[in-house]
C-alpha cells in the first residue's frame, strides 16, 4: 500500500453525508413525497443523477396505480363490464415490476449475489427532518 502524502493526511473526510437526489419541482405534490421517501430509504449514493427520469416514472406510476386501486375499490364493475381502471391498475403496476428492477428498488434486485463482508459499515438512516427537506415543494 503506497504512503499518504502529508496533504492526504491533513484532509478531514466527512462520511454519511452524501448528498441526495431532489425530486424535480414540476412533480405533484403526493410524487414529490413519495420520491423524497425512495431517495431517503436507500443508501445515499444509490441513485445517481440519471436516474431522475426512471425515479420520476416510477413515482408516477406508483401513485396512478394507488389511485387507480381506490377507483377498482369503489366500482370494479361499471355498466356490466370491468371498470376502465382495472386496465390502468394492470398496465401501472407492470410499468413499476420493470422500474423497480432497473433501479433496484426490488427485494430481488437488492440483493447481492454474494454477502457483504463481516463488519460492513452500514449507511446511516436519515431523519424525519432530512426527508422532510427533500419533499419540500418551496425548496430550489
Amino acid at each position: 500500500m503506497p504512503r499518504k502524502s502529508a496533504a492526504e493526511l491533513n484532509v478531514v473526510a466527512i462520511e454519511g453525508r452524501a448528498n441526495r437526489l431532489r425530486p424535480p419541482t414540476t412533480l405533484p405534490q403526493p410524487e414529490r413525497d413519495l420520491f423524497a421517501q425512495l431517495v431517503a430509504a436507500n443508501a445515499p449514493t444509490h441513485f445517481k443523477v440519471s436516474d431522475v427520469p426512471l425515479l420520476v416514472q416510477y413515482v408516477t406510476a406508483a401513485v396512478l396505480a394507488d389511485r387507480a386501486a381506490e377507483n377498482l375499490r369503489g366500482e370494479p364493475v361499471v355498466g356490466g363490464r370491468p371498470s376502465p381502471w382495472l386496465a390502468v391498475f394492470e398496465k401501472t403496476n407492470r410499468a413499476m415490476v420493470a422500474l423497480s428492477m432497473r433501479l433496484r428498488l426490488s427485494p430481488q434486485a437488492r440483493s447481492p449475489n454474494h454477502p457483504p463482508p463481516a463488519g460492513a459499515r452500514k449507511e446511516p438512516t436519515p431523519s424525519a427532518y432530512e426527508i422532510m427537506r427533500l419533499s419540500d415543494a418551496d425548496q430550489d
